[in-house]
């Protein structure tokens, strides 16, 4: 017999229940559960269930706090207890760098209204007088966070699911699904079919195995992962309360109570090992490996180093159980690439602590359309298909060995190192090119000179790297500066529909001459930010569009699913087939004009303009666009036509002055020039928020989240951006940093840098509206000290854009 659903969620672990629990309070009562097994039989029973405040994400905090007040309360209103134990945290510090990190953590203790201290050695011993604080700088201390019991917190979450009208069907294993006609999925059971409109991939390690029948590649590893709990602990027999959990880099790991034992998580940091890598065997259920004494005895070491009442007591129990991991450490959380109705909350690796707030967001998203936080950064889409087996694998087990390091910004993870090369990727590296992963493809950050090491670094301060980056933004503002920006998405839309198509999703019309350029916004129907796109006319039914790389998939999805029925539109992807470099300074005209024909003056090709023309004798696309806001183009080719064209330029620059320059370079000189990013066009927030209205033309037209932004035009918003000059230090704003007045914090930012043109700090941040006048002035929380901020009015470099327009 068929049965009927709203939603299936494949999977009863703590992700699964989670969903299933938050779709139905949020009115889709018609919710079936599938679980193979037990609740909880996957990854979550062996869990050691510890949740943190002191995180350095303030969406993750608010996840993570979510959790918390989702356990405790489930407990009061369904009797089921979750072993809830409120006895705090500390997060440990040793070198200048850990203490950064710390200092920067405490900014989220400031926006989320979450109660932590910055202590020292001292207050640490006197918070957990048996740890042994040699060596010790600093520490996070955090008072209402702590440990659950991962099989009770899941099951209160199934006893209100069920209140609520969810099914949840034990001992019932999904063995496939299919799409029907009408849209919906018929996904096959032991005990029979259900349709259902939307489907919920919560399967953590089988989460592989259930995607492919979905046609989906999802981006998740098993890796294992040891804790073991000793015998009775002498000391806390007579003790009445309870030690704060203990996170500690220097072995890799936490060490807490449970009851009167002291339990150890250690991570391995070399050669973590994946399983399953062919497949979980179906029958697989409350499955734990044999433990490795090996690999972790180091660690071990260390740990009972630091806890040296632990050291002599015998071990009683070891858990070593595979845990789902991803490339890059955030769960998979959201819609599937290519779906509509398919969604993944999966790839959990602290899913005790994750599970309550990714449930409740993606169960808004599935609802309403859009979540209280960005699920950017959990997006499943924000892999492309470079992510391929073996990037998974390497990525996945590089993600659980570095789960215990330091994690400064702009940190570049190693494993399976270049991925993708443009043409001219050894040409850079010879140049002295320092690369990152951008997407999987590897773009320059900065770039080694005068026989200086092409050695990275990356940290909370301004890093050796600072005087490279003066020196390329130095020439890009008297002469010029080449950089290849290949990793970005590059789109041909076309069709006789094409032009309409792209009006009706754009708040901002596509441009209507054939050889203009337009910035256009495509919103969500709540009027908050979708993405951002370049869009270029190129023909009467042909356009070119570009968007930053990291919304690939996301961008692709968003442009297929707004198509109708019937309308002739294609949408050709050139992301992985085109090259693209930017020449920027007051003498890329020039050194441009050597290498083509085209006539590059004011008149013929003016400010926001587009030519097909030949450059170095190759087909090359012409955009007078910069983001530098210096004068300069943009030189779009086919791959193949990459490095004569770039050896073109970097000839005719010869003796004008040019430089190769990177992305640390670019960011500087976009701060100065106030464009805001992808790390502020955000889907929290739209038009309205952050003062682009200029680019959102309602007049006549319908389009996408148009209602909406005005709605909020006439009803006011709670945030707006503003560019803010800062009095830093030796250390810039990164985003995250918390935005006071007179003590009160009033906003956040999202990124920053330091203006070489301008020798001046800047950040952008979205405060409340009426603090978001010129002028006004602010603390930033920087390392956890305040430092003078005010609003500018305008671009702190040429305000006017005369040099772009030069």
């Amino acid at each position: 017999m068929t049965r009927q659903a709203r939603a299936v969620v494949i999977g009863g672990g703590i992700m699964g229940v989670s969903v299933a629990y938050h779709l139905a309070a949020e009115g889709w009562t018609e919710v079936v559960l599938c679980e193979k097994s037990e609740l909880t039989s996957g990854s979550t029973w062996h869990a050691a269930g510890q949740i943190a405040h002191a995180v350095d994400s303030r969406t993750m905090g608010w996840v993570n706090d979510y959790s918390i007040r989702l356990y405790r309360r489930l407990e009061r209103e369904t009797g089921q207890a979750v072993g809830w134990h409120g006895c705090g945290g500390l997060r440990i510090g040793y070198d200048e760098e850990e203490v950064d990190w710390l200092k920067s953590i405490m900014n989220v203790g400031r926006l989320l209204d979450l109660p932590m201290d910055l202590i020292g050695p001292n207050e640490v011993k006197a918070v957990n007088p048996y740890y042994n604080v040699e060596g010790v700088k600093a520490a996070v201390r955090t008072w209402e966070d702590g440990h659950v019991d991962p099989s009770g917190a899941t099951q209160a979450m199934a006893a209100a699911a069920r209140s609520k009208g969810v099914r949840i069907e034990r001992h019932n294993r999904v063995t496939g699904a299919t799409r029907r006609a009408g849209g919906e999925w018929q996904v096959a059971t032991e005990a029979g079919d259900i349709v259902a409109e939307h489907v919920v991939i919560a399967a953590g390690s089988f989460a592989r195995q259930v995607g492919a029948w979905f046609g989906l590649s999802i981006p998740s590893v098993p890796v294992l992962h040891h804790y073991f709990v000793t015998d009775t602990v002498p000391e806390f027999l007579g003790n009445e309360g309870e030690l704060p959990v203990m996170r500690d880099n220097s072995y890799a790991g936490y060490i807490r109570q449970e009851q009167k034992s002291g339990l150890i998580g250690v991570f391995e940091n070399v050669d973590a090992p994946a399983v399953w890598l062919d497949g979980v065997p179906w029958g697989s259920e409350n499955e734990l490996f044999e433990p490795d004494y090996d690999a972790v005895a180091a660690h071990l070491e260390r740990a009972v180093d630091r806890m040296p009442i632990l050291a002599e007591l015998g071990i009683k129990r070891v858990v070593r159980g595979a845990i789902p991991y991803t490339p890059d450490g955030p769960p998979l959380v959201g819609p599937a690439p290519g779906h509509r109705t398919v969604w993944l909350a999966c790839g959990s690796s602290i899913g005790i602590a994750w599970a309550g707030g990714t449930g409740k967001l993606l169960a808004d998203l599935m609802v309403q359309g859009e979540a209280e936080f960005s699920l950017r950064s959990m997006d499943p889409r924000r892999f492309g298909d470079y992510a391929s087996d073996a990037y998974i694998v390497a990525k996945s087990r590089e993600d659980s060995e570095v789960r215990h390091d330091t994690p400064v910004p702009g940190y570049q993870r190693r494993a399976g190192r270049p991925w993708i090369k443009t043409p001219i990727h050894d040409t850079l590296a010879a140049r002295g090119a320092v690369f990152g992963e951008v997407h999987g493809r590897e773009r320059p950050r900065w770039f080694a000179s005068d026989g200086a090491a092409a050695m990275d670094a990356n940290g909370w301060r301004r890093q050796s790297w600072h005087t490279a980056v003066a020196r390329e933004c130095r020439a890009v503002a008297t002469a010029a500066g080449l950089l290849d920006l290949s990793a970005f998405s590059k789109f041909e839309i076309s069709g006789r529909d094409a032009a309409a198509f792209l009006d009706r999703i754009s708040a901002n019309p596509p441009p209507s001459e054939i050889g203009r350029v337009r910035l256009a916004h495509l919103l969500t129907p709540a009027g908050n930010f979708e993405t951002e796109l370049t869009v270029t006319r190129l023909g009467p039914n042909r356009f070119y569009a570009g968007a930053a790389i990291a919304g690939e998939r996301r961008d692709l999805d968003w442009l297929r699913f707004n198509l109708r029925p019937g309308e002739d539109v294609t949408i050709r992807n050139l992301t992985s087939e085109w090259g693209f470099l930017a020449l920027s300074g007051p003498r890329s005209r020039e050194i441009l004009a050597s290498v083509t024909r085209a006539d590059l003056s004011n008149p013929a090709f003016p400010w926001l303009s587009a030519r097909e023309a030949t450059v170095a004798d190759r087909p090359c696309l012409l955009l007078r666009v910069s983001f530098t806001g210096e004068l300069g183009w943009e030189l779009h080719m086919p791959l193949e036509s990459m490095e004569a064209i770039y050896d073109a330029l970097c000839e005719a620059g010869q003796g004008r002055g040019l430089l190769d320059i990177g992305g640390h370079a670019l960011n500087a000189l976009r701060m100065e020039k106030g464009y805001p990013g992808s790390q502020e066009l955000t889907p929290e927030i739209g038009m309205v928020e952050a003062g682009m209205m200029r680019f959102f033309k309602p007049d006549n037209r319908g389009f996408i989240g148009r209602e909406a932004t005005l709605r909020k035009l006439e009803q006011g918003v709670s945030s707006a951006m503003v560019h803010l000059e800062v009095d830093a230090l030796d250390a810039d704003c990164h985003g995250g940093e918390a935005v006071m007045k007179d003590g009160r914090v009033v906003g956040l930012t999202t990124s920053g840098g330091y203006g070489h043109r301008t020798a001046r700090s800047y950040a952008f941040a979205f405060v409340e509206p009426d603090l978001a006048a010129a002028g006004i002035g602010f603390e930033v929380s920087i390392l956890d000290e305040p430092r003078a901020a005010r609003v500018l009015p305008g671009p702190a470099h040429d305000p006017q854009n005369l040099r772009l327009r030069a």
